[in-house]
């Protein structure tokens, strides 16, 4: 029996984030020789088409995809798995902590995103908890996550690919560019 709706409750008592302008809270680098849980999490970072986030390990990676450069996290989402503990929060390896909707309906495949100077766009690559995820959060945090991605909500977050290099910084807006309706 799937039991995972009373994880909607705790989702609903998160803070609400903007849709249309949301804020940049935090960076995540995963640098490639520190190994699986190395983590920085400078004030400014620099994002590419070739790299992605410039140091991070996604560029030497295996399943490196186009569609899989930059990955968001919603920070309340995050805030709440991680006790509010930042060196826990930078653990879930998301380069880019956001207060911003990532719902699907908010941001569908195609939304482009203004951040700093950067300029992403949302992919349709599905973005879950993995092995590591559950690891630091425990089976509860990812049933959480698992659950706001099968109801739309995308509480593990969202994946997208650089279109425009540039600088980012820790509380930089983030302006959403929603495509035309076809």
């Amino acid at each position: 029996m799937d039991l995972s709706w009373r994880f909607d409750l705790w989702y609903r008592r998160l803070p609400a984030s903007p849709r249309d302008e949301g804020r940049l809270c935090g960076i995540v680098r995963r640098p490639p020789a520190g190994g699986e849980g190395a983590r920085e999490t400078p004030e400014t970072a620099r994002l590419t088409p070739e790299e992605g986030l410039v140091g991070d390990r996604w560029a030497a990676g295996d399943d490196r995809r186009e569609g899989n450069q930059v990955s968001l996290i919603n920070v309340h989402v995050l805030r709440s798995l991680a006790g509010g503990d930042p060196e826990r929060m930078a653990s879930s390896g998301d380069n880019l902590q956001v207060d911003l909707d990532l719902s699907e309906e908010s941001l569908p495949p195609g939304t482009r995103l203004v951040v700093g100077e950067a300029l992403l766009e949302v992919t349709a690559d599905l973005h879950r908890p993995c092995r590591s995820f559950h690891q630091r959060f425990g089976a509860a945090g990812a049933r959480k996550v698992a659950r706001a991605n099968r109801v739309g909500r995308r509480g593990r977050g969202v994946l997208c690919r650089v279109l425009r290099a540039g600088e980012v910084r820790v509380g930089d807006p983030i302006r959403v560019e929603r495509p035309a309706p076809a």
